[in-house]
């Protein structure tokens, strides 16, 4: 498995290398980390190289974290990002940029190192897959991939991120599987990873590349409480 990539940005180059050097004890076996002072030049990087994890500063001369984050995020969607800063204020602005996590830098020591331990858990996680019986043959699928499943009559669609193909089984014992691992029921037909659900409607579920999915009315509370609950243990 490659190291996963993690970019730092701090204006403050004590405080830059303090993040950047506490980050790297902590994931030494499993992360790259790469330093940044310039936020800009960050950005003209993340264009040639994909951050699996931007940790930012928000206040920044120039181009600040949250406006960083908002242009790296719309070229590389899955980016994992922590931000840090002085201003406890800013935390529910933070998390329109789908936050992995908000550090206070007045409690970086514990809140940093529980934030690094987060992030391997969740690249853990990123790599578990289930056996899928196909037409031909089984296949090992990672469940981070998987953005939804449908089931119309006795025909199961698996759409991935990448590919759409049919298995075989049951609603029933898909979602007994992975309701415990993201996945939310939001109709008797549709099995969805909450990875990729951006929107909750009233009639519909949007998911993050813009297509909808129907939502039964009886599972719209379900769905909006689930959302919440797999998003702050499983992201957050």
């Amino acid at each position: 498995m490659e190291p996963v990539r993690i970019a730092v940005c701090d204006d403050e180059v004590e405080v830059l290398n303090l993040i950047a050097d506490r980050v790297q004890q902590c994931c030494a076996d499993w992360g790259e980390v790469f330093r940044y002072t310039d936020s800009a030049a960050l950005l003209e990087d993340s264009r040639k190289t994909v951050f699996d994890v931007l940790l930012l500063d928000i206040e920044m001369p120039g181009l600040d974290g949250m406006t960083l984050a908002e242009k790296i995020r719309e070229e590389n969607p899955y980016v994992a990002i922590v931000f840090i800063t002085n201003k406890e204020d800013c935390v529910f602005r933070a998390y329109r940029y789908g936050t992995f996590r908000f550090i206070r830098k007045a409690y970086l020591d514990e809140e940093l190192e529980a934030a690094v331990a987060d992030l391997k858990a969740w690249f853990d996680a990123k790599s578990e897959s289930i056996v899928l019986q196909r037409a031909d043959g089984q296949c090992a699928q990672r469940i981070q991939d998987i953005r939804y499943i449908e089931v119309q009559g006795h025909t199961v669609t698996i759409n991935c991120a990448d590919d759409v193909y049919q298995a075989a089984g049951t609603m029933k014992d898909f979602d007994k599987v992975l309701s415990e691992k993201g996945f939310i029921r939001i109709h008797k037909s549709y099995l969805v990873n909450f990875r990729y659900i951006y929107l909750v409607g009233t009639k519909d579920v949007q998911l993050t590349d813009g297509s909808l999915l129907p939502l039964s009315r009886n599972r719209i509370r379900e769905t909006q409480m689930k959302l919440q609950i797999f998003t702050r243990s499983m992201r957050l």
